[in-house]
C-alpha cells in the first residue's frame, strides 16, 4: 500500500498538463506488486516538486515558460479513504500567482490486479490569467486500471466545473519495471513509462470570451473544418517518470511530451514538454 500510494501521491503533483487546459487532474498508474504487498496501516505523506513547464504558441517568437514548484500533504487511511491538499505558485509571474487545492478521495483493489478510485477536488487560483489553465473550482475523477506483473491499462475520466463544465476521458497505457532492493535492502526502483490519449469537450477554449468572440472563434474552426461543442479527441502524450525510494524518502523524475489535436493546432497550440521533479518523504506514524 506504501508503495502504492508513492506512486499515487507522484501523479497527485501538478506537472503533466495540456497547455493551458487542467493543472492537476491525474492519470492513475498502478502497480501489481504494489497492490500484491499492501499492508493495514495509515500513514501521512508530504510531497515538493518543481516543473520547468514550457508552453509554445505559433503566434509568439518566444515560449512562454511557466516554472512552477508545487507542495503537497496527503493522508491514506486503511480504510480506502485519502485527503491531499496542495500549493502550488508561479514564480516567475510579474504579480502573485498561485493555486490551491483540496481532494478527497477513495481507493480500492479487486482481485488483487483491478485498482479503483474516485475524488473530489476543490480548486482556486489566483494572479495573473496568463498562467490560469481552464478555470474550475470543482472537480469529479473517477480512474479504473488493469493490472499485470509488467504493463498496466489505464481509464481516467473526470469533469473541471467553473465558468464551464467540460468532462475528459483518458485511455493509456503504462509499462512497469519495479525493483526491490536494487541498492540497498529497504530500497526499490521503478521505470513506469506511459502514453495516454485524451479526450473531452472544448467549451473550456471559449471561456472569458464575449458573445462576438465566441462566434468569431467557432466560426473560424468550422470553416477549417472542426466542429465545436462536441467530445472528441484532443491531445496525445508519453510520461517517462522514474522513481526511487528508500526508507520513508522517495525521488522521482519525469520527462512528459504533449502533441495536441490539429483542431488545437489551428487556435495556435503547438507540442509541449516539461521536466517535473518530486521528492516525497512519509513519516512513521
Amino acid at each position: 500500500m506504501v508503495k502504492l500510494s508513492k506512486l499515487f501521491l507522484f501523479l497527485l503533483l501538478p506537472g503533466i498538463i495540456i497547455a493551458q487546459t487542467n493543472d492537476s487532474i491525474p492519470s492513475y498508474n498502478n502497480l501489481t506488486d504494489s497492490i500484491e504487498t499492501q499492508t493495514n496501516i495509515n500513514f501521512l505523506m508530504f510531497g515538493m516538486s518543481y516543473t520547468n513547464n514550457e508552453i509554445k504558441y505559433k503566434s509568439l517568437d518566444n515560449n512562454i515558460k511557466m516554472p512552477r514548484y508545487a507542495v503537497d500533504l496527503s493522508y491514506f487511511s486503511k480504510t480506502g479513504l485519502w485527503a491531499s491538499i496542495n500549493y502550488t505558485n508561479y514564480f516567475e509571474a510579474t504579480t502573485s500567482t498561485y493555486e490551491t487545492g483540496l481532494q478527497l478521495g477513495y481507493q480500492h483493489t479487486f482481485l488483487k490486479f483491478i485498482d479503483f478510485d474516485f475524488n473530489y477536488g476543490y480548486h482556486n487560483f489566483k494572479g495573473d490569467n496568463a498562467f490560469k489553465g481552464i478555470s474550475y473550482n470543482h472537480s469529479l475523477n473517477g480512474s479504473l486500471s488493469f493490472n499485470s506483473k509488467y504493463i498496466s491499462f489505464i481509464t481516467d475520466g473526470y469533469s473541471l466545473h467553473g465558468l464551464s463544465d467540460n468532462y475528459f476521458i483518458n485511455l493509456g497505457i503504462a509499462f512497469n519495471v519495479d525493483i526491490d532492493g536494487l541498492l540497498f535492502q529497504n530500497d526499490f526502483f521503478l521505470f513506469n513509462p506511459n502514453i495516454i490519449a485524451s479526450f473531452g469537450t472544448d467549451d473550456w477554449i471559449y471561456e472569458n470570451f464575449t458573445p462576438l468572440q465566441r462566434w468569431g472563434r467557432k466560426n473560424f474552426l468550422a470553416r477549417h473544418g472542426y466542429s465545436t461543442g462536441g467530445f472528441e479527441y484532443q491531445s496525445f502524450g508519453l510520461n517517462i517518470p522514474v522513481i526511487y525510494s528508500l526508507n520513508n524518502i522517495s525521488l522521482s523524475i519525469s520527462w512528459f511530451y504533449n502533441l495536441p489535436s490539429d483542431k488545437l493546432r489551428a487556435i495556435n497550440w503547438e507540442n509541449q514538454s516539461g521536466v517535473l521533479i518530486s521528492l516525497i518523504y512519509s513519516p512513521s506514524l
